[in-house]
């Protein structure tokens, strides 16, 4: 019974960890004491220390039993050890021998037990009175040896022997007893952690699900809304159409806010720079908040710097979704008065300027005591003030962690009563120095006035497919695009897709991502191998209501030809159409403005003469990769779930996680299969009249091979080993771009890439290497050695091959710092026009740091970080990080400059 309360107690996850380690360690120590009575008695130990000792465990026993019933266990252990430290081990130390016995051992005894079982500061007060105490009673026995109660050498031995015995056991099971306790509570927290984080999944799975199932309905509602608009001229119903049309849009947004939250929460909102114009991110910004404003009978005043530059690189659409949420806001808070737009700049350094957007309004501004909390999810402050006034709560807590991740800051000034100003500041990128000149609001009202439908062609000859299991969407889709006398037909489901693209042939099919039974890129990769299908080279548009860009690129990797966010408009139809219908079938109308903008991913279908595509594992910012048009087909990732797409169903933080977790034994990385490359060369061939694909390494795995394979059933597709990998790939990519813009011929290509490879220096150095000794790439004796001397190996890439450079001895900065002068200094000559910094976990201020080092060393026109693929933080785990750039220099015109 007692044994089994005493292992109840230990696994009681309901009581505190002292309070567990509390009700076993006294019961230790109380069962010791006992046999240390028995052997004074035995051994003839002075009857006083006797005595003592016997009152003693009473007094333990009592004080252990009220401390635990009671839960003051840490008033219970300090009672405990001012007994032991002032009373017990002074007197057992003076009448049980001194040092000729087992008294100095209970001294170290009493020493571990107040480690173990008293916190905060009274721990080392009593460690300090205990260290005090035992100096004086040595000084003691030292000095009057007279009135120490001396043992017999037998007796001695004895009690010193029993002692070493004891102790020895006793804080052996109370080191073993501690550790079961932490691990148990870490085998606990291991798996509330496992269930938060299944929380959070099936949290964001649930949220992309819903804002799926919301979109579909909107959409509907949308759509034939605007056809309302078309049809009906009376005043009174084109004002309730506008009426639902606002409504609609306000629910749209409150499903994005809820969703944009969840993704930030789980660290899966992804920042994506694009080149913009600045003055149409404004318009559309302007256009958005203009009629909520004007309803309520607010001006609205535009100040923008007119030597602000125009053309900029960064997440315009996150911009833009910062600026609604504050104007929303203003708009919301204010009664009467204005809101006003000012956009000012500083320029930083290497292109770099620092953009501020304020925000001001003459609303009733923010109580001084309420500040704390304005950027609180789902908090309003001045509640009372605020009552009728709808909203999330989360438009300024979205508003500042996306200004926080693209490195910026938001500030707030507000009298209370008076107004309110926010101000973001934004770090971004210039492209050309080309400045915004004067904006006026009624510039950036224009497009406000074209807003109603015109139709903008015919094409009577061209025959359309839609395909969407919701009857409803279908219906709005067809009818939005009835003026231009099209053929439509409808199909709802992938299987009667199929069916109707082997009778008949299409000049575009609208495809629905989420299908029962046959999902949209299933449906798509049937399409374009369809036996005797008539449809392998028609262009397909995705519709679908997820947005992320992760999404975006899951959808251009399968091979759609565009991309169409739920909900769509007439525009959205016609502007895709205009882009992919052929120009013989379509006759204009009217012109309809097109902005490259609005369809990121559609794709033009004039035909290059020469395309580029490559891997996934050349490890290229996707704005490059998107600007520069480059087709990216994905490697595999194997883990004991499967086998998941690089970059689209595995991420690098994921296959990271997954290595910590033990899973790197198990994890490799795959390559397409030959007819995978066929299915990707086949659906790119449309878009030009030669293909040169960049491979991996043929010498580090087998994509250039399989490639080669699969490149063999086309006349005018080559494919080139890079010798390489990671951003090395990448930057003779972006070699073969520049070379086939010049207008070179394939032949010519080939040859200048076939020489530029061989300067191309690619090495990593890697900070840890656990990974890479469980995947079997290092020995485990010399991985034992490196960890011992601190070893980092530095792996140099040449000729295609992966071979150990320089071993950096010492702290992981020391190494780091040592690695960067090592690949600046051994090498030359460097061209200097562009380093990468390719690294697959490493955080901002580390990065900084590296950058710091290198401008240290020398100049770079231009230093790009890039954090590695999925597929190559397999290869080299947790920590790494390259240095990537052409040796040599060279003549070549700046293929940046040309993005």
């Amino acid at each position: 019974m007692i044994f089994k309360r005493f292992f109840t107690a230990l696994n009681d996850h309901g009581r505190s960890l002292q309070e567990r380690i509390f009700s076993i360690i006294p019961l230790v120590g109380l069962l010791s004491m006992f046999l240390v009575i028995i052997i004074s008695v035995i051994v003839g130990d002075d009857i006083v220390a006797t005595i003592i000792l016997v009152v003693c465990l009473l007094f333990f026993t009592i004080v252990v039993r009220a401390s635990i019933k009671k839960r003051r266990v840490q008033l219970g252990a300090t009672i405990i050890a001012l007994v032991l430290v002032l009373i017990m081990l002074p007197v057992a130390f003076i009448f049980g021998g001194s040092i000729y016995s087992a008294s100095p051992l209970w001294f170290v005894f009493g020493f571990a037990y107040i480690g173990m079982t008293v916190e905060g500061k009274r721990k080392y007060v009593l460690l300090g009175i205990g260290a005090l105490t035992t100096a004086i009673i040595y000084y003691i026995a030292y000095s009057f040896p007279e009135i120490v109660s001396p043992h017999s050498t037998k007796a001695a031995y004895i009690d010193s022997f029993t002692g070493v015995v004891l102790v020895s056991a006793l804080l052996t099971v109370m080191i073993i007893f501690q550790n079961q306790v932490y691990k148990s509570e870490n085998e606990l927290m291991q798996e509330q952690k496992k269930e938060i984080e299944e929380l959070s999944q099936a949290r964001n799975q649930f949220f992309s699900s819903v804002s799926h199932e919301i979109r579909t309905p909107i959409d509907s509602i949308l759509g034939f809304n605007e056809l309302v608009l078309r049809s009906d001229s009376l005043e009174e119903v084109a004002e309730n159409a506008e009426n639902i049309k606002s409504a609609s849009r306000i629910l749209l947004s409150l499903i994005n806010d809820v969703l944009d939250l969840s993704k930030l929460e789980s660290g899966n909102m992804e920042i994506v720079p694009t080149e913009y114009d600045l003055a149409g991110m404004l318009s559309e910004t302007i256009n958005l908040i203009w009629e909520s404003a004007s309803r309520k009978g607010l001006a609205l005043y535009v100040d923008v710097d007119k030597t602000i530059p125009r053309r900029l690189i960064g997440d315009d659409v996150r911009i833009e979704q910062i600026l609604i949420n504050l104007l929303n806001n203003a708009v919301k808070f204010t009664s009467e008065g204005s809101i006003k737009i000012s956009v000012k700049w500083k320029p930083l350094q290497n292109k770099q300027i620092m953009i501020s957007f304020s925000i001001e309004d003459t609303g009733m501004g923010i109580r001084r005591d309420n500040m704390p909390y304005l950027f609180d999810e789902f908090k309003r402050v001045n509640v009372e003030q605020t009552k009728g006034i709808s909203g999330t709560g989360l438009g300024l807590t979205i508003a500042k962690q996306l200004t926080e991740q693209m490195h910026g800051e938001i500030q707030v000034n507000s009298i209370y009563t008076k107004g309110s100003t926010f101000t973001v500041s934004i770090p971004q990128e210039i492209v050309r120095e080309e400045p915004i000149g004067d904006v006026a609001l009624e510039t950036l009202k224009k497009r406000e006035t074209d807003q109603f439908y015109r139709q903008s062609f015919e094409a009577p000859d061209c025959r359309i497919l839609i395909v969407d299991d919701n009857t409803m969407n279908r219906m709005v889709t067809a009818k939005l695009l009835k003026d231009t006398k099209m053929v439509i037909d409808q199909a709802e489901s992938g299987q009667e897709c199929l069916s109707r693209c082997g009778d008949d042939e299409y000049d575009c099919i609208f495809l629905d991502i989420e299908m029962p039974e046959m999902d949209g890129i299933t449906c798509l990769k049937q399409i374009k191998s369809q036996v005797g299908g008539l449809n392998k080279e028609t262009p397909v548009i995705v519709l679908t209501a997820h947005s992320s860009a992760d999404d975006q690129v899951k959808y251009r990797a399968a091979g759609f030809d565009g991309y169409l966010l739920k909900p769509v408009s007439g525009e959205m139809l016609e502007n895709t159409l205009l882009r992919v219908l052929p120009a013989d079938k379509v006759r204009r109308i009217t012109p309809m403005y097109i902005d490259p903008e609005d369809q990121k991913l559609i794709s033009s279908r004039e035909r290059l003469p020469i395309l580029i595509t490559t891997e996934s594992a050349c490890d290229l910012p996707r704005r490059l990769i998107e600007n520069l048009r480059i087709p990216v087909i994905p490697l595999y990732i194997r883990t004991n779930a499967g086998l998941f797409l690089d970059g689209v169903e595995a991420e690098t933080e994921g296959v990271l996680k997954y290595m910590r977790e033990g899973g790197a034994d198990n994890l490799s990385v795959d390559i397409p299969s030959v007819q995978e490359y066929e299915d990707f060369f086949a659906a790119h061939l449309s878009d030009a009249e030669n293909i040169i694909h960049i491979s991996m390494s043929g010498k580090a795995g087998g994509a250039f091979h399989v490639a080669s394979e699969a490149a063999a059933s086309f006349d005018k597709i080559t494919v080139v080993d890079s010798e390489s990998l990671s951003s090395g790939m990448g930057i003779l990519v972006l070699e073969a771009v520049r070379l086939a813009q010049e207008g070179k011929n394939v032949q010519d290509c080939v040859a200048e890439l076939d020489v530029m490879k061989k300067r191309i220096h690619t090495s990593f150095l890697i900070d840890n290497i656990d990974y890479l000794i469980r995947m079997g790439r290092i020995k485990r004796r010399t991985g034992g050695f490196s960890r011992v001397f601190m070893l980092k190996p530095a792996v140099l890439f040449r000729d295609g091959r992966g071979s150990l450079g320089r071993m950096m001895i010492g702290s992981v900065t020391k190494c780091r710092k040592g690695y960067v002068e090592d690949q600046l200094t051994k090498f030359s000559p460097i061209d200097k026009k562009t380093l990468f910094i390719t690294h697959t976990d490493l955080t901002s201020s580390e990065i900084d740091d590296i950058k710091k080092w290198v401008n240290s060393i020398m100049s770079f026109d231009e230093i790009i970080v890039q954090r590695e693929s999925a597929s190559m933080a397999a290869i080299h785990g947790s920590g790494a990080f390259g240095l990537l750039y052409m040796l040599g220099e060279s003549e070549r015109n700046g293929y940046f400059d040309r993005r």
